[in-house]
């Protein structure tokens, strides 16, 4: 917890001077109610507040820092302990890759994989999205497109999320697919994310009609999801 906090201070100090973001103050005082919940040992509350930094910085972060420093911050974030980890592993794994640790990409995605076996929390849907997701271009890497498939359909077989419920999935690995001639099994992977992509606004419908007459859609932010 303390390499958290310190982690998160560090990050606050670099990023406060944007206009776009939480104040200092602002993020100041949310580290003091986080450090005030340790106190008096409010886990569920750290928590909350932790992971509520954690996004307000990442947002910036995504566009100002390296993918290996975005990396290296989610490890310190993330720490070892699994009620502390398993809502990061998703983000570990995507982090991995876009780094090309593919090495620690496949270890954050099958552990994510594996922690969302033990039953369903907040973040079980993203791991089991962004975990499918990462194994299935690594297997692409090796030219591997059936494997690519499996796990393109299996991210589409998540119980979604909130952020998912909202965003979308992520389609990257559906336009790698795409690339290959796959279009069948991108529009059943569609199908899948029907089920908790209930706010769409007829992107859905309006990406499997393309497909379905042989063109690709423009996924737009999707691919970054």
């Amino acid at each position: 917890m303390r390499r958290a906090l310190l982690a998160l201070l560090l990050f606050t100090t670099a990023l406060s001077a944007q206009s776009d973001q939480p104040s200092r103050d602002e993020l100041s005082k949310w580290i003091d109610d986080m450090r005030a919940a340790i106190r008096r040992e409010d886990w569920s509350e750290a928590s909350r507040i932790s992971i509520r930094i954690n996004a307000a910085l990442l947002m910036r972060t995504r566009s100002t820092s390296t993918p290996i420093l975005e990396l290296q911050h989610l490890q310190v974030i993330a720490g070892s302990d699994p009620i502390r980890r398993n809502p990061f592993l998703a983000r570990l794994a995507k982090a991995a890759f876009n780094a090309g640790d593919y090495p620690r990409a496949v270890g954050y995605a099958g552990e994510a994989l594996d922690a969302a076996k033990h039953g369903v929390f907040w973040w079980t849907g993203d791991a089991i999205h962004q975990g499918n997701i990462v194994l299935g271009r690594l297997a692409l890497q090796k030219n591997d497109v059936e494997e690519a498939k499996r796990a393109l359909l299996a991210a589409g077989k998540t119980p979604g999320s909130s952020s998912l419920n909202s965003t979308g999935p992520n389609m990257q690995l559906a336009k790698d697919l795409l690339d290959r001639g796959e279009f069948a099994t991108v529009i059943q992977y569609l199908q899948e994310c029907g089920n908790f992509w209930e706010g769409n606004r007829g992107k859905l419908a309006e990406w499997i009609v393309l497909l379905k007459a042989g063109l690709k859609p423009d996924f737009g932010p999707n691919l970054n999801y």
